[in-house]
């Protein structure tokens, strides 16, 4: 395998920035996953699980997926970070947050150009969380939770039809 690129880039078209929703599931819940060349092809969950959503304001949530290694070592590895403002605090979202905040989580971004990737797929990421009440009426009343987590390779594009299939039943 080449450690280079060999076959070019091409300017793409403007798109929008930023993460429209969020969907997350417990690594613990894979069935099946199936991943090549950059593109998730196959993930399923364990019957009676499912990936759910984080509906967020738009502009302010975001991730990073930073390559990590050391030259010496010959190592090479991802650092990817997520962050979710999640606006309000009702008794329901502290006992969600607390139990996400104990588990290993996988992470679907739908970004705001239509497409979505697939983060912390294999290790998971450790989330954390901060509240903030504000001061003033126009501060933040809610929740930011951050995600963390190393995996062997990049964050890996996703199609809406498997991530449709990973959600609840419409009731």
């Amino acid at each position: 395998m080449a450690c280079e690129i060999t076959s070019g880039y091409d300017l793409v078209c403007d798109s929008q920035g930023g993460v429209d929703t969020w969907y997350a599931f417990a690594i613990a819940n894979y069935d099946t996953l199936t991943y090549a060349n950059g593109e998730v092809t196959a993930l399923t969950l364990l019957a009676g699980t499912y990936a759910y959503p984080l509906n967020v304001e738009m502009e302010t949530s975001s991730f990073t997926d930073v390559a990590v290694g050391e030259r010496t070592n010959g190592a090479y590895g991802r650092q990817q970070t997520a962050t979710v403002v999640l606006h309000g605090n009702t008794a329901e979202m502290i006992v969600e947050i607390e139990a996400l905040c104990r588990g290993r989580h996988a992470l679907i971004a739908k970004l705001n150009d239509g497409t979505y990737e697939l983060l912390f797929m294999e290790n998971g990421a450790k989330a954390t969380d901060e509240r903030a009440s504000g001061t003033a009426f126009e501060d933040m009343n809610g929740n930011t939770l951050t995600f963390n987590g190393k995996e062997k390779t990049k964050a890996c594009k996703i199609d809406a039809a498997i991530v449709n299939l990973l959600l609840p039943p419409v009731s």
